[in-house]
């Protein structure tokens, strides 16, 4: 951390410094610097990346100073920037020899020897920082859980935040990391609670009413979250991401006709953008406008002829149209370009099972399941090939394969009943329908219509009693 005696020298002054010490080394000419120009020096060239030349100065100014504890200091701080950590620990122990009341001192140990794995160290260094100015240590607090949130120790960041919160409600930067450390933590009410806090002091934050629009998708508040998504643009009619938000959450609500207007906006602001034209795209074949999607997917591939989403969204609504050989051309296309889109391969798949193709259907499916097995999307869609041919132990054995992962999906549930129902295993069947109710009760009819045993009257009695 830099040294406060350079606050005392303006910019002009620090450029003026500068310069004068870079013509000294130009010339030989060797110029007189007090401590704190040396100081404002030292902070000039970290601050800029200038590694040599700060060594240069720390040596000159050793040299003039050697009892110097500022000097001292600025060599930990290099010694720190250089990441040699060790080195720059010897210097921090010389000067807590003499002075242990700079809070400063114990700030910089702490980071260092956070940098050395010492994590217990390093929380008893920034805590002895704390301690020193207990009435006035808002900004130490602060550092130290910047710190931490630099580098992902979320639940560390928070202890220091929650210690500033209780001194200084209103702070406007704690707030605002607060919210975004429970959003971390997945403690989602606790995020609103923070960012309309921050909000209720700064309404004109656009930042923070887009991050709390992430906060409200996440809870499903989705009505909130474009809400939000408004405020924000309304502030900041430049921000993109909002745009970009708010039209995938129209979207996810099956409002197209409002999600395709933002993202017109949006193609204001990013009009080289293929993905814009490609959402655009999604937006029209959800709605089967399956020409004005084909004329969004061809835009987004002029404006990027190696846009894979371009090629894949083609593909798709030529397999709606039953355009199947040329719809496998676009996705295998668009495959070449990204291989490892989980969802291509899925696609892939189901324009397979279209065409009767089914082993190539189960390749695809299984490729997608090797990209991103934690998914269960291309699992219910092999199980859905195998029930078709009547590999009916074939289901079995891949619903055990999976274990319990996807233990709480009732259509998974309802394609294993059915294996089992029609292997005439219906008490096993009957077990797995009970469980799949209890997720799902729609899924008994989900069930009879994969099945129809209709006819099965006492079967169909036994459905009732679940």
């Amino acid at each position: 951390m830099r040294d406060e005696s350079s606050d005392f020298l303006s910019l002009e002054e620090v450029f003026e410094l500068v310069n004068r010490f870079e013509q000294g080394i130009q010339t030989g000419v060797s110029y007189f610097f007090d401590v704190h120009e040396f100081v404002a020096l030292i902070d000039f060239f970290l601050d800029h990346e200038a590694e040599e030349r700060a060594y240069e100065t720390l040596t000159k100014a050793s040299n003039m100073y050697p009892n110097s504890l500022e000097i001292k200091y600025k060599w930990a701080e290099y010694y720190h920037y250089i990441e040699d950590y060790e080195r720059a620990l010897e210097f921090l122990k010389d000067f807590e020899l003499i002075d242990r009341s700079n809070p400063e001192l114990f700030y910089l140990k702490g980071e260092i020897l956070y940098e050395l794995k010492d994590l217990n160290g390093a929380i008893e260094s920034f805590d002895i920082a704390v301690s020193i100015e207990p009435s006035d240590n808002i900004e130490i607090l602060y550092r130290i859980s910047t710190f931490f949130l630099e580098n992902e120790e979320i639940n560390l960041a928070l202890k220091y935040l929650l210690s500033s919160y209780k001194k200084e409600q209103n702070n406007l930067a704690v707030l605002f990391d607060l919210g975004y450390c429970f959003e971390w933590l997945n403690e989602l009410e606790k995020s609103v609670r923070y960012y309309n806090e921050y909000l209720d002091i700064n309404p004109f934050s656009a930042s923070a009413w887009y991050n709390l629009g992430i906060v409200h998708t996440k809870l499903g508040e989705l009505e909130k979250a474009i809400e939000c998504y408004d405020f924000c643009i309304a502030i900041d009619p430049d921000y993109a991401s909002a745009y970009h938000n708010k039209g995938n959450t129209l979207a996810s609500l099956d409002r197209y006709n409002e999600a395709v207007k933002v993202f017109e906006g949006l193609t204001q602001l990013e009009p080289e953008n293929p993905r814009i034209y490609s959402l655009i795209g999604e937006c029209y074949e959800k709605q089967e406008l399956y020409d004005k999607a084909l004329d969004a997917y061809n835009r987004s591939l002029s404006i990027d002829p190696e846009f894979a989403d371009g090629y894949y969204g083609i593909g798709i609504v030529l397999a709606a149209k039953k355009k199947y050989d040329l719809s496998l051309n676009f996705i295998r296309r668009a495959i070449a370009l990204n291989p490892e889109e989980y969802d291509f391969w899925l696609g892939l798949g189901r324009v397979y099972f279209e065409t009767n193709d089914l082993d190539n259907s189960i390749k695809a499916y299984r490729e997608a399941t090797s990209l991103n097995p934690e998914l269960p999307d291309a699992y219910l869609s092999i199980a859905e090939v195998l029930l078709y041919e009547e590999r009916f132990t074939e289901v079995q054995q891949l619903v055990d394969g999976l274990g319990g992962k996807f233990d709480t999906n009732a259509t998974i549930k309802v394609i294993n009943a059915a294996a089992l129902y029609l292997s005439h295993r219906t008490k096993e069947a009957l077990d797995i329908l009970r469980d799949a109710k209890k997720i799902d009760p729609t899924s008994i009819d989900d069930f009879i219509n994969l099945v129809s045993p209709v006819a099965d009257k006492e079967f169909i009695n036994s459905i009732n009693k679940l």
